[in-house]
């Protein structure tokens, strides 16, 4: 399987193989056509820049870009971006299409950015996002159930599953040494545990 950092990190399925991962996992938006990329952090300047933390700090993809979804509870609005600028590490200033003065850009301080599914960039054949593996059942090559696929994140190193099942959660390291195959159409993803993992 292979990752590479996007908005999303990707592998390829039902591989028995899986190259260091470089990405971290977006995850469903309110709406199934759009994808969680990030959060703004409050206002950047007096023309209406926001400031944009990435859930993927490394990602440069939301340059790609033409609209975003910006919104809570539920209700994200299209907005097109005018202009993306790297700040720091962490934070991205985002400009806005029709977003020109600081009042109105903070009252979208803590909002969620959402992007659409359809414009994200093509997958190569084989490969799938993140995303797309919550809800698949875990098993043990052994065939033990462990639960399902909840969420994703980063750890720095790799990516992480969040696993969960009648009241335990584990943290599954999606790593060639855990990660058996992955198979989308029965949704379902093999593991082979380290020691200590389900501990």
């Amino acid at each position: 399987m292979r990752s590479r950092r996007a908005p999303i990190a990707r592998l390829s399925s039902k591989s028995s193989k899986i190259s260091k991962p470089t990405g971290s996992a977006l995850q469903p938006g309110p709406d199934p056509d759009l994808i969680r990329i990030g959060q703004i952090g409050g206002t950047h300047g007096l023309r209406g820049g926001l400031k944009f933390r990435p859930d993927d700090p490394d990602s440069t993809s939301l340059a790609s870009l033409k609209r975003i979804f910006i919104g809570r509870d539920g209700s994200p609005v299209e907005y097109r971006l005018a202009e993306v600028v790297r700040l720091n590490p962490r934070y991205m200033r985002i400009m806005l299409e029709g977003l020109t003065d600081v009042t109105a850009a903070e009252k979208l301080r803590g909002a969620e950015v959402f992007a659409a599914r359809s414009d994200l960039p093509e997958l190569a054949p084989g490969e799938f996002y993140y995303f797309e593996a919550v809800g698949c059942e875990v098993r043990t090559t052994d065939g033990r159930i462990i639960g399902h696929i909840e969420s994703a994140f980063f750890s720095g190193a790799h990516d992480v599953w969040v696993v969960k099942a009648d009241g335990a959660e584990f943290l599954i390291p999606v790593i060639e040494d855990v990660v058996r195959s992955i198979d989308l159409d029965a949704r379902l993803v093999t593991i082979e545990p380290i020691p200590g993992l389900l501990e």
